[in-house]
């Protein structure tokens, strides 16, 4: 049995009709060469109350020809499906052999009363065309594979490539994965076919997903740091692209905050990762969340403004008419984000911006100063950084009555990547008053964060009914014309009426922030952080 070999995986989720066209293309055919083709049935095992899964566990025995191979696998905490380790062994019969797991994490768990409730849950029948791909001091597995994932009431079609990094380093997994997807689009995916499976058991939809924080703990550098937040970010970004091309608007805005939480984390670790790759990452992000900020937008506008006066005038007909013309708005506007996110550029951000989390040149670089900064104990660099923004929040928040909408704006920037800082590094800091004071920061920066969002609402809502004043639209009679405008106004009054109340919340909240203690002290046994050379030094 293999001790705990760790995988690098990739996903790249490719459209059925275009394996063949991968396979018949010149480029792949000339670089990958002739594969081993194998037809494989697994069963996948848990108990009816997910105990495997809960552990980040997966128990599977595959059949090929008339081998039987049992197989553990175990997700890396905090690493987002990229990481994970694998024992693999030959069996006999169909069935798990748990005398032969005393080396794998599923032996702690594994009491008499688990062994007994185990049982099959779903299948997979795959067609593998198996690669290998040596060169570079690289070897890479590459599988095609196509077929389906089986339940007791119904299936899931597959059509997916694995890629597995055996040795060497990852920016080649990368490589490979740009190759294919410069041929047919191809997604990086972040779902295994366990965790598909699963789904079809329980018959879970298409929908939204939140985020999902790694473990950090202190004496973790902030290099590992940074990449299991960025890993987490990535997969909430992806989790959250099949939701939005059904025009989800749930998706759409829990894709909108893993691209914020991401930026956020570039920017709090900005003088770790600072390289010659970072601005064009930055750039691609932008120019995402740019694409998808109208929608999300005219959301909130039909959400928070234009449904609750609709109810309180159901009978004025210049609501009906700007509701229409809204909604027509934001048609386009779907239409727009289901370009973007079904686009060769939106493909090429995810893969390359998975790649320099994984193996940007930040990571390798030997330069003393660089390397000192990756290296740097997380707890030192979080507590310097949770240190210093909040002590921006409170020097701001006091003159929240007298800041202008631009300011106001620039407040909540601040106070969102602070409160992202603060559930990133949660976990660094223990002890009961550490948990204490860090419940109450993060309370009051999500009331902030809410309070000037909702503000900030207010001001977009009030934007987009003062151009309906100014140009009710073409193609109205003077009359609809006229009432189009009289309701763009009442939207106006409405939501200014809640201009004032909202910064008095803003207001009360920052106030409490302000009274809270800072909860990043240090705890291990270091009486300062370690000291950054000077360049030019060793």
């Amino acid at each position: 049995m293999d001790v705990d070999p760790k995988e690098i995986e990739l996903k790249l989720r490719v459209a059925p009709e275009d394996i063949e066209a991968l396979r018949n293309h010149p480029d792949f055919s000339g670089t990958f060469g002739t594969p081993t083709r194998q037809t494989m049935e697994s069963t996948y095992f848990d108990s009816d109350d997910r105990v495997l899964r809960e552990h980040g566990l997966t128990l599977r025995v595959r059949q090929v020809g008339d081998k039987r191979i049992q197989t553990i696998k175990a997700e890396h905490p905090g690493s987002s499906g990229f990481e994970r380790s694998e024992w693999e062994q030959v069996i006999e019969g169909d069935q798990p052999d748990l005398s032969r797991v005393d080396d794998t994490p599923l032996a702690p768990i594994l009491t008499d009363d688990m062994r007994g409730s185990l049982k099959p849950l779903f299948e997979t029948r795959i067609d593998r065309s198996a690669y290998r791909l040596n060169g570079n001091d690289t070897d890479i597995e590459m599988a095609v594979d196509q077929g389906k994932i089986v339940g007791a009431d119904g299936s899931l079609p597959v059509s997916e490539i694995e890629l597995e990094l055996k040795h060497g380093r990852p920016g080649e997994l990368f490589k490979v994965a740009r190759a294919i997807n410069s041929i047919v689009p191809a997604q990086l995916d972040v779902k295994s076919k366990s965790e598909r499976g699963y789904e079809l058991v329980e018959k879970t939809k298409i929908a939204a997903e939140t985020a999902s924080d790694p473990k950090l703990s202190a004496g973790m550098t902030s290099g590992r740091a940074f990449t299991l937040i960025g890993r987490a970010c990535l997969r909430h970004l992806i989790a959250n692209h099949p939701a939005t091309v059904q025009r989800d608007a749930e998706g759409l805005h829990q894709m909108r905050i893993a691209l914020r939480r991401l930026r956020a984390a570039i920017s709090l670790f900005a003088p770790v990762v600072a390289d010659d790759r970072v601005e064009a990452i930055k750039t691609e992000l932008r120019w995402l969340a740019r694409e998808l900020a109208a929608a999300r937008d005219l959301d909130s506008f039909f959400s928070e403004a234009l449904t609750p006066i609709r109810k309180r005038h159901a009978n004025e007909p210049g609501l009906v008419s700007i509701s229409k013309m809204f909604a027509r708005k934001r048609q386009a506007s779907y239409r727009q984000v289901q370009d973007a996110v079904g686009s060769d550029r939106f493909r090429a951000l995810i893969i390359d911006t998975a790649e320099w989390i994984e193996a940007g040149p930040w990571s390798t670089s030997d330069d003393p100063i660089v390397r000192a900064r990756r290296e740097m104990p997380i707890e030192f660099h979080a507590a310097e950084q949770l240190a210093r923004r909040g002590k921006k929040i409170r020097r701001r928040g006091a003159k929240i009555g007298r800041l202008d909408p631009e300011e106001l704006h620039q407040l909540r920037i601040q106070v969102k990547k602070t409160r992202y800082a603060t559930e990133f590094f949660a976990g660094v800091y223990e002890g009961k008053k550490a948990a204490k004071r860090c419940k109450r920061a993060l309370s009051s920066l999500r009331r902030l964060q809410n309070s000037l969002g909702s503000f900030n609402d207010v001001i977009t809502c009030k934007a987009l009914c003062t151009e309906v004043m100014d140009n009710p639209g073409r193609g109205l009679s003077p009359e609809r014309g006229r009432r189009r405008a009289f309701a763009a106004g009442l939207i106006i009054g409405d939501q200014q009426a809640q201009a004032d109340r909202l910064l008095d919340r803003a207001r009360e909240a920052h106030e409490r922030f302000d009274d809270t203690k800072p909860f990043w002290k240090i705890t291990r046994a270091h009486s300062a952080p370690p000291l950054i050379p000077a360049a030019g030094q060793p």
